[in-house]
């Protein structure tokens, strides 16, 4: 039984190094293999190419030119009246991810830019809490293991204690093995300021 493939379709504006180490991140939790990134501006193909597969056209233009088909799709939208189930990742091919810094409190932009104009497309939500991308993206793959949410544990916001102070991020996170999910470059970006070694290396900014 083969697992759905993740579409993140671009929806910000600009491609900053946070967004960036979410993308990565949702990579390494579900496997490149499993990973597209939809509406991606062409400059930013090279970066992205090791992490998925990468497209230009967002997800609307894949479904008008049929190269996905609409009734495979799955869009995770806060919004949704149905929650996501196990059952919804076997019958279908896509779950399809809005690659959106979150909002605190959300203002519903999944549901204007990505839902409403796939008005066919099947609409899920992942609980009450507002996930970051590859907290959605962990939920799916959990789901995908587990075959149920019963297990999958969270809490809703953590803290950075850093050198200048506290940072809040009050978003739902994934518990694994007793710790948040959340990635150990993004802890570090936002503790110190400053993109960790190794993902200066892997922007060729070294």
């Amino acid at each position: 039984m083969k697992k759905p493939v993740i579409i993140i379709e671009h929806l910000e504006t600009e491609f900053s190094i946070w967004l960036f180490l979410e993308y990565r991140h949702s990579s390494l939790i579900y496997g490149s293999d499993y990973v597209w990134y939809t509406n991606l501006p062409l400059k930013y193909h090279k970066i992205m190419k090791k992490y998925g597969k990468t497209f230009a056209e967002s997800i609307v233009d894949l479904v008008r030119k049929r190269f996905i088909d609409e009734d495979q799709i799955i869009i995770l939208d806060p919004a949704a009246e149905k929650e996501l189930s196990f059952k919804d990742l076997v019958e279908n091919n896509y779950v399809v991810i809005g690659g959106i810094l979150g909002d605190h409190p959300p203002r519903r932009r999944t549901e204007t830019l990505l839902s409403n104009k796939l008005r066919n497309v099947k609409r899920r939500n992942i609980g009450d809490g507002q996930y970051s991308i590859d907290g959605a993206v962990g939920f799916v793959n959990l789901l995908w293991i587990n075959k149920s949410i019963e297990k999958i544990q969270y809490v809703d916001g953590i803290t950075l204690e850093t050198d200048y102070g506290c940072i809040r991020l009050p978003f739902r996170y994934l518990i694994i093995d007793g710790k948040p999910l959340i990635s150990r470059e993004l802890v570090e970006y936002l503790k110190t300021g400053r993109i960790p070694e190794n993902i200066k290396k892997e922007l060729g900014l070294t």
